[in-house]
């Protein structure tokens, strides 16, 4: 069965990105694009009875910044005021962003931290960092999650589209 509830999780934040990859793109700035993940769905006429997805994702966005800047990321949303917990982020991911480094692509998170309605960017070596000490940790207090003193704050443009691509240094 679909659980609606998790299937639009986090739908609201990632239109505001797509928002962002549509005034990049007409501006010539960048061209990033949603990646879809392949789903199986099992109908009994035209109920839906089951969905699953063919296979693991890899991140959310990837695209090229003008200058041939390969970037991929994942937008997460946390509400939990201490920053984004671990259990947001899928082991199939990190290695993605492991190889991503491997291969000087770009790799990042985005995150809105919904308690306090802002987001931030988490750079994808800073994530592996705090993942591996995590999973030395495992159970320990204080080690599952990313700190939100170690995210940098994205903010909008007078544009109004959110202007992460300011976080990386590229604008």
């Amino acid at each position: 069965m679909v659980n609606m509830d998790m299937a639009n999780k986090g739908r609201g934040f990632e239109n505001e990105l797509i928002i962002a990859n549509r005034h990049y793109e007409r501006t010539g700035v960048a061209l990033v694009q949603k990646i879809s993940t392949p789903w199986q769905v099992i109908r009994r006429g035209n109920k839906i009875v089951r969905a699953f997805p063919l296979e693991k994702s890899t991140l959310d966005f990837r695209g090229t910044i003008k200058g041939g800047i390969s970037i991929s990321f994942d937008c997460k949303e946390s509400e939990d005021e201490r920053g984004l917990p671990f259990t947001h982020i899928k082991p199939h991911q990190i290695e993605y962003m492991k190889s991503a480094i491997e291969v000087n692509e770009t790799t990042f998170i985005l995150c809105l931290m919904k308690s306090i309605d802002k987001r931030f960017f988490i750079p994808g070596q800073l994530v592996i960092e705090y993942w591996d000490r995590w999973q030395e940790n495992k159970r320990k207090r204080g080690f599952n999650y990313i700190p939100l003193s170690e995210m940098k704050e994205v903010h909008f443009d007078d544009d109004l589209f959110l202007d992460y691509l300011k976080a990386l240094g590229v604008r």
